[in-house]
């Protein structure tokens, strides 16, 4: 009788199969996950061997079940199968993988082992959708050369997968901006267009400082919206590096608050500055921060209670600046917080209460991790909540405005 190692390199030197054996096989930078599956011990042995060899991280099973199960688990990059086996064949397994309904598994490639060599063997494999079918006596260099060549191309296929499933996502997110945009600047022009005729029909002067102020938070409203669009748009398609200059931070936060003093007062709120530093010098990107900053306080007055206190803070901690806008408004749900940095999200407690286009806190985060940064929020329904920026290696350096910085700084250029 045959012995099953022998059945596997029958017809082959022994010296010819002990160096197929040890001789490397050049296989993948990263080598993946194989699932042997075979029930007889001494094939399953030889194969483990030299595919540990080769670098790849081997998984086992002796028959179909098992196998089941572990490609449902493990999720391997190559199934090495044999045919013959107890409980369920090789046959049947590879039929079950193709009709997983998660494409990813269905998807795993197959290399049949088998002493069944007739040509209806293996036709029968590859109708099932085997990716290979290798008869024994088989060479255990052709195993690990079919085993590279499938997950290589597996890989080259998820990435591609990866690539378009990226680029449909932008068209659609590109797509959902346009109508958000043109939603938006249609709601702007209509409240700029009625205030205009208002003051024309009838130039009250009683009613000339209302009107003002409201054309004034419109067209402050889309330049704030098409500055944090264009940013993102360019950053986002890696076109624009966000340029640091030096600036006094306390003196932006100033500003901010004066564009937003009128609409806080409206729901009788307080725009709080706590100064720290009596001057915080930064060198970070104007334009972004300022957005940044914006769109928080901008978010703090839309949501927040009646008469509340909104106040801002720029500080050092742990070698960080830090910029936090804290409001004592609703809160935010535990829920809510895990997408709300993302694009036109928009919490149901408020989407028909509120105007808002769910760009805003998108574009905190997308500018923030741009200039090495990143945003969390602290929250609690009932309890307010607590934006906090924070910037790193702003700490132990001073900058001097007007472009006088240290040596290191020098060559930075103001804006994007």
């Amino acid at each position: 009788m045959v012995s099953s190692r022998a059945l596997a390199n029958e017809s082959k030197p022994a010296d010819e199969t002990a160096q197929q054996a040890q001789e490397p096989v050049k296989t993948l930078e990263i080598p993946g996950r194989v699932l042997v599956v075979e029930d007889e011990a001494e094939i399953l042995e030889l194969l483990v061997h030299s595919l540990q060899n080769a670098g790849y991280e081997v998984l086992q099973a002796e028959d179909g079940l098992t196998a089941c199960r572990a490609i449902g688990s493990e999720n391997p990059d190559l199934v090495l199968l044999d045919i013959m086996l107890p409980d369920l064949d090789g046959w049947e397994v590879c039929k079950l993988l193709r009709q997983h309904p998660d494409p990813g598994v269905a998807g795993i490639p197959v290399i049949m082992l088998t002493a069944l060599n007739s040509p209806q063997d293996k036709y029968r494999g590859l109708e099932l959708g085997a990716d290979a079918f290798l008869p024994k006596p088989y060479s255990i260099r052709e195993v690990l050369l079919q085993a590279d060549n499938l997950i290589r191309r597996r890989r080259q296929t998820l990435d591609l997968e990866n690539r378009i499933k990226v680029l449909r996502n932008k068209e659609q997110q590109a797509l959902d901006l346009h109508h958000l945009l043109f939603h938006e600047l249609r709601n702007q022009l209509l409240i700029l267009n009625g205030y205009t005729e208002l003051l024309h029909k009838d130039p009250d002067i009683r009613r000339f400082h209302s009107c003002r102020d409201a054309i004034y938070r419109s067209s402050n409203y889309l330049q704030t919206l098409a500055e944090e669009v264009l940013l993102i748009r360019q950053v986002e398609d890696g076109g624009v590096s966000l340029q640091p200059e030096a600036f006094d931070a306390d003196q932006l936060i100033d500003e901010i608050i004066r564009v937003y003093k009128a609409p806080a007062k409206e729901k009788f709120m307080t725009l709080n500055h706590v100064k720290e530093i009596s001057q915080e010098y930064v060198n970070l990107n104007r334009t972004a921060l300022k957005i940044i900053l914006s769109a928080l306080v901008d978010n703090a007055i839309k949501y927040g209670s009646r008469g509340q206190t909104i106040t801002l803070v720029c500080s050092h901690q742990r070698g960080h600046l830090q910029l936090i806008v804290k409001d004592h408004g609703p809160g935010i749900s535990l829920e809510d917080q895990q997408h709300i940095f993302e694009p036109y999200f928009r919490s149901a407690q408020h989407q028909n209460n509120v105007r808002g286009s769910g760009i805003g806190l998108h574009a905190v985060s997308i500018l923030s991790k741009a200039m090495g940064g990143e945003v969390s929020v602290e929250s609690a329904p009932g309890h307010g909540s607590s934006f906090r920026a924070c910037f790193p290696n702003q700490s132990e350096k001073r900058y001097q405005l007007h472009g006088h910085t240290d040596e290191s700084k020098s060559s930075h250029k103001p804006g994007y």
